[in-house]
């Protein structure tokens, strides 16, 4: 885990901003390993546990924060795992 996401202040919005690419970069591991459940919503509350687990020491994240994260790499799911098979 790395001092970003633990900062208060402006290193808040760093902190955010590695948060989102984590949770994309997580997101998009487990669409290609075709390991995601049937809604956004599902997904969003698994890879936030995941977060919690993964980085304990970070600022608690919101469900509704993930969902937008994550949200147009969802969308392309389908694209994502044609174009890794």
């Amino acid at each position: 885990m790395t001092d970003e996401l633990t900062g208060a202040g402006s290193e808040t919005r760093t902190g955010r901003r590695m948060a989102r690419r984590i949770f994309e970069a997580e997101a998009y591991r487990r669409i290609v390993a075709g390991n995601t459940p049937e809604t956004l919503s599902e997904f969003a509350v698994q890879l936030s546990a995941w977060f919690k687990d993964n980085y304990p020491a970070a600022p608690a994240v919101p469900v509704r924060f993930v969902e937008g994260a994550i949200r147009d790499t969802w969308h392309r799911r389908h694209e994502t795992i044609g174009s890794e098979l």
